[in-house]
């Protein structure tokens, strides 16, 4: 497929002549002034190491594998010596005569190769390495030679289908236990090396736990195994470990270090992930129920895209959620999310194809056979998504909820029973009355209008009365303004008020108010009622209930009573209506022998001119209790039409009004409104998942990796040297199809990948040590045939993890000593041959579980949310401005595994980081393991260690409070998961006498030993004594090690 149509070959080029020169491929071609040229490197090239990645970087996108412009290729010895359509271009021993020199070199600036659009120009350096090269004579050596018509990368042994070779025949059979033991087998008998012994039992069930669980065994479960006679001991013993939900913790770590998953956004700001462990706890559930590892990659990489994709598998896809994300000030948006995307096309490439597939974000892969637009072919498949928070609460929450709104319909329902019949039974047949008892009304139905006899405006402001009695304002508009209304009724009494406000072209705006906007606030209302005639007998009105047709949600009605001139009732939303008004009722009303005097004070201080513009006061005088229901005037005006004449919004709007004053209908209502609020909230819970935007986004090969320079349009493939990419015809390809590629059985790294993490987390050493990296630039595997073997039967048992543990556990070569051997250190240093187990320190969270689990501490609560234990205030004001806020946890939550230590990227728990847990930045294959004196002074003092030293002394005396020798045997068995020796018996024997000698003559000092612990005082120092010991045994490598 043509990826770079507009792009000038290089051999093209090479056809037009400067100045009307003609360059010719033959050995009379005239050179160009060698004076342009960088000079030769000066000492020896080698293709592999030198030549060959500047061809990889700069040359391949257009004359390599696929791509043959000119008719060049550069990836092949004998077509790049042969040439092109325009000849020979390197010329050996002649590199100032070399084509290929010339124009990489710029001799002829208008030609310069490659094209700016493809790659950077090539270095004076890199023009020098290929001068030396071509100069002593353009050595290509065999070992990369291609068959004609062939990429001799794409021979490499990790490209090649997965094999499933027979167990080789060996001459010690008896050793053998199953087919992985006759693949090493036949590797050490050809060295004339015998395997080591098997190691003891003791040493073998706190290795499986290590490994299994990331704990040690209790000195009860050793006992148990060490005498059990059974022939299937062993076996039983790794069921019973494979079985423990803490089997997911201790894998699912490990998958965690792959996934780069962090409770942190990363960056500057360093933002919390309050629901991230809602991934880690889908991680953790997965595979302790054994899924498949085709249906774990498939709902990690595209759990949303299943059929009817269910809540776990949507949480999944927080696989893709645990990239770094940049919330600082400035940061591009789309800088950003290409970076995440780019994060996720190479953690795909590193976790499933163990490649280094980022290398050729910016340029062709300088060794592998991965074209740059390969790379953004990959990248296509994750361009289109989005981030997105889901509600999903955990199974418990659920079946509360379940249970508690089951409750609750079961109570509601028959309340919405009663509404329902009501509504059509008695409701029509009341409203029908009603409307036929107003027909017939000969009283006043609602309101009663009031002409005003006296209206002033404190801000000097002028009030007019209008033909409708109501008033409106001009000329002066004060800041802030007082009206009051003074007004004479028949009415004996006053038990209601209505303040209307009308639109008035006169205003500005149009609007109801006089501010620029056309706005007003009225802070307050209050009215005061006199016999008419009588002022010195005024009392002032009690108003309540408010009720408005428009009022803004910040600035309700009720702010216009409430006593507070910085509140009051403005109007908010839909304002097309020209008159809007606010109903008052009057508590307690007050009545006069005669006529009535109506004064209304109407006071706006809210600032900014926003006062009334045209206003009308109405009263009436009905009984209290039927104020609220008085008929407002656009329902009296639409009763005046008969019903068979109404359009189906003015009956609409008598229904919706009847149902309002309904008294019975109002009282059912109630019920339901009242019952409803008791209706149990949806749990809050969230998750983190990706999902597809709307629109697919385009996708572009960018150039040299810039976000901002697109060059072509790149659609959704992968590298053409793997197996073919297959999506049904009506499907286009997507994250779901990239998935069942990548577990496709025809893809030759996926299973040979996993296996040698696999292989790795159980033998310390991988068979492919290059987790990383299975391309030309890795290392060899150290048995080929028993990677395929172990490939082969992971995908034949269903792609089962604990299948193939269980296969590699009960081997023969699994279960060897890790005793050093001094015969081979000359010969396998590494211990490549895999003639004994291997010994390591263990990770920073299971020694830390470790001494929690020694201690008798650890929680062994499983899952939930991460958890912060102490640390100091001065490594979490490490963090942005403050930002990082560390509250620190309580109760067991604050001996919870490591797994569940809130992992803040900008600042990790120190102890974790002493002891080389990875940064959670970018996905980690392999952790290092370093060895500093830091690593010990944190063992021996960081508080929360010699904390765990103090509760284990106190448990040694709680279990043997009058035997001292059990006491120590009983501490080191909790901590190495056997007996001492009666050499190291002896030493902790005497560390205890002379530290129970201490303590007794050194009061203060057996108490700091022992903390704030309450004991009798007969064992203070023996528990101080204890303490003393367990801090000794805890500290000494055999128990941070894995034998």
């Amino acid at each position: 497929m043509p990826f770079r149509t507009r792009r000038c070959s290089l051999f093209c080029l090479l056809a037009v002549v400067a100045s009307g020169a003609t360059l010719r491929g033959d050995d009379d071609a005239p050179a160009s002034p060698a004076i342009k040229l960088p000079p030769a490197a000066e000492r020896p090239i080698d293709f592999i190491k030198d030549i060959q990645p500047i061809f990889a970087e700069s040359c391949y996108d257009c004359h390599g594998g696929g791509e043959h412009e000119g008719g060049l290729r550069l990836d092949a010895r004998k077509d790049a010596l042969n040439g092109g359509d325009t000849g020979q271009v390197i010329r050996k021993g002649k590199s100032a005569e070399s084509l290929l020199i010339q124009f990489v070199a710029g001799a002829t600036p208008d030609k310069l190769m490659p094209p700016e659009d493809v790659s950077d120009p090539l270095t004076a350096e890199q023009v020098g390495l290929l001068r030396a090269w071509i100069d002593q004579g353009a050595n290509w050596p065999d070992s990369v030679a291609v068959p004609e018509g062939g990429d001799p990368r794409t021979e490499h042994w990790s490209f090649q289908p997965i094999t499933h070779p027979d167990p080789p025949q060996v001459k010690n059979n008896l050793w053998v236990r199953n087919a992985i033991d006759a693949f090493i087998l036949r590797k050490l008998e050809a060295e004339d090396v015998a395997p080591s012994p098997e190691a003891s039992r003791p040493t073998l069930i706190r290795r499986l736990s290590l490994d299994l669980l990331g704990l040690p065994p209790t000195p009860a479960e050793v006992e148990a195994f060490v005498y059990d006679e059974r022939p299937d001991a062993y076996e039983q013993l790794v069921e019973r470990l494979l079985a423990s939900k803490h089997f997911g913790e201790r894998w699912g770590r490990h998958w965690l270090d792959l996934a780069r998953y962090a409770d942190s956004d990363g960056y500057e700001k360093d933002r919390p992930r309050p629901w991230a462990w809602r991934y880690r706890n889908w991680v953790i559930d997965a595979i302790n129920a054994d899924m498949p590892f085709d249906q774990f990659t498939t709902e990690q990489l595209a759990g949303d895209l299943l059929p009817n994709a269910t809540l776990d598998q949507r949480i999944a896809t927080g696989f893709h959620r645990n990239t770094l994300t940049n919330t600082e000030g400035g940061t591009d948006k789309e800088e950003d999310r290409v970076k995440q995307v780019t994060d996720r096309v190479n953690t795909t490439g590193t976790v499933w194809l163990g490649m280094t597939v980022g290398c050729a974000q910016c340029h062709s892969h300088k060794y592998d056979p991965l074209l740059q637009r390969e790379y953004y072919g990959l990248f296509a498949f994750y361009n289109s998504d989005k981030e997105e928070n889901i509600t999903a609460p955990l199974p418990a929450e659920l079946t509360a909820y379940n249970e508690a709104k089951a409750k609750f319909d079961a109570e509601m329902a028959p309340l919405r029973q009663a509404v329902a019949e009501f509504k059509k039974q008695q409701l029509p047949q009341n409203q029908a009355a009603w409307e036929q008892q107003l027909a017939s009304a000969t009283g006043p139905l609602g309101w009663t209008l009031i002409q005003p006899v006296s209206f002033a405006s404190a801000g000097g402001g002028t009030l007019s009365p209008q033909a409708d009695k109501s008033l409106l304002a001009s000329g002066v508009n004060s800041v802030k303004d007082v009206y009051t209304v003074v007004l004479n009724t028949k009415q004996k009494r006053v038990t209601g008020l209505r303040l209307e406000v009308f639109a008035d072209d006169s205003l500005p705006k149009a609007g109801f108010g006089r501010s620029d906007a056309g706005t007003f606030v009225l802070s307050e209302i209050t009215a005061t009622v006199a016999p008419t005639g009588d002022p010195t007998q005024a009392k002032p009105l009690t108003l309540h209930n408010p009720s408005a047709s428009n009022a803004d949600k910040k600035s309700p009605i009720a702010a216009a009573i409430d006593g507070k001139d910085d509140t009051g009732w403005s109007l908010g939303g839909d304002q097309k209506t020209k008159r809007h008004v606010a109903h008052f009722a009057v508590k307690d009303a007050i009545g006069f022998e005669g006529d009535v005097t109506l004064t209304v004070t109407l006071r706006q201080l809210g600032g900014n001119k926003a006062t009334l513009g045209r206003i009308r006061i109405v009263a009436t005088d009905v009984e209290p209790a039927q104020v609220a229901r008085l008929i407002p005037d656009e329902i009296l005006d639409v009763l005046t039409v008969a019903a068979d004449r109404r359009t189906v919004e003015q009956q609409k709007m008598i229904d919706t009004y009847y149902r309002g004053v309904d008294p019975e209908f109002v009282k059912l209502t109630a019920a339901v409104k009242a019952q409803a609020a008791q209706e149990p909230p949806y749990p809050p819970t969230l998750a983190q998942t990706i999902s597809l935007t709307k629109e697919p986004r385009k996708n572009h090969l960018l150039i040299r990796g810039d976000f901002l320079r697109k060059g072509d349009e790149i659609s959704h493939h992968t590298p053409s040297f793997l197996h073919e990419l297959e999506s049904a015809d009506d499907q286009s390809p997507d994250r779901l199809v990239l998935a069942r590629w990548l577990m496709s059985p025809d893809n030759p790294l996926t299973a040979r990948v996993t296996v040698n993490r696999i292989w790795k987390h159980l033998m310390g050493r991988a068979i492919v040590p290059t987790e990383d990296d299975f391309g030309l630039r890795g290392d060899l595997p150290s048995h080929p045939q028993l990677l395929d073997w172990l490939a082969s039967e992971m995908i034949a048992q269903g792609w089962s993890r604990k299948q193939m543990i269980r296969a590699i556990v009960h081997s023969a070569t699994y279960r060897q000593s890790s005793a050093y051997r001094p015969e081979l250190v000359g010969r396998d240093p590494a211990n490549s041959w895999f003639a004994s187990q291997n010994r390591y320190r263990l990770e920073a969270e299971v020694i830390r579980d470790s001494f929690l689990a020694a201690s008798g501490l650890l929680s062994r609560t499983i899952g939930g949310p991460s958890v912060k234990p102490p640390l100091p205030a001065d490594v979490a004001a490490l963090g942005y401005a403050g930002s990082v806020k560390w509250k620190e946890s309580s109760g067991q939550d604050r001996y919870r595994r490591g797994l569940y230590i809130f992992f803040q990227r900008t600042v990790p728990y120190p102890m974790l980081a002493t002891f080389d847990a990875p940064d959670s930045n970018s996905t980690c294959t392999k952790r290092e393991r370093s060895n500093t004196p830091l690593q010990s002074l944190t063992l021996l003092n960081d508080p929360v260690f010699f904390e765990t030293a103090q509760s284990m002394g106190q448990r040694m005396m709680s279990i043997h409070p009058a035997d001292k020798t059990a006491r120590l045997q009983y501490a080191f068995q909790l901590c190495m998961a056997r007996r001492p020796t009666a050499d190291e018996f002896d030493q902790l024997e005497t560390l205890y006498d002379e530290m129970l000698v201490h303590v007794k003559q050194d009061v203060e000092a057996g108490a700091q030993l022992i903390g704030n612990r309450k004991l009798p005082a007969e064992h203070r120092a023996d528990t101080a004594a204890s303490v003393a010991v367990a801090r000794i045994i805890m500290n000494l490598d055999e128990f941070v090690t894995r034998e």
